[in-house]
């Protein structure tokens, strides 16, 4: 995409792990993406002799869209939730941008369904089951009675000696 020249540059795409450019941040919004969050990679990367930076954006219904950015400052491939997503308009990057969010308004209901049919894990503490919790509760239970009987039978050794 030859036409990223006006948005950022590639000087521009230091390590930032908290926001991107903001003119392209500002051309996603305007696309119509909901942005919750953006970053450029901390290290330009290599792959089939090809330097790149990645510009990374996380949007509110959690897909995530990674730009790679060669050192000329165009875009050569656009990742849609880790797949490569194809580009009909890379010339034109306002027609890129709203190509790219068109796709991710269609993706949107089977990304959540995937999200969906995803196991959850649960937390570490909350691994237990019933039989095991019933199981801990009864030995707490019997740690307790042996507990009141030793202060009764205490207790009945103090008042037999007075």
């Amino acid at each position: 995409m030859a036409d990223t020249n006006h948005l950022f540059t590639w000087d521009e795409l230091k390590g930032n792990d908290t926001t991107a450019p903001k003119k392209l941040v500002t051309a996603f919004k305007r696309a119509g993406a909901e942005i919750a969050a953006s970053w450029v990679a901390e290290k330009t990367k290599r792959e089939n002799s090809i330097t790149y930076r990645e510009i990374g954006f996380t949007l509110a219904d959690s897909q995530t869209i990674v730009l790679r950015v060669k050192q000329t400052g165009d875009i050569y491939q656009v990742r849609m939730n880790g797949k490569v997503l194809p580009m009909k308009e890379q010339d034109d990057i306002k027609k890129a941008l709203a190509e790219i969010v068109n796709a991710l308004d269609a993706n949107a209901t089977k990304f959540q369904k995937a999200l969906a049919r995803k196991k959850a894990t649960p937390p570490k503490g909350a691994a237990t089951t019933r039989v095991t919790r019933k199981a801990a509760l009864e030995a707490q239970e019997a740690e307790l009675d042996g507990l009141i009987a030793e202060a009764q039978a205490t207790l009945a050794a103090l008042q037999g000696g007075v």
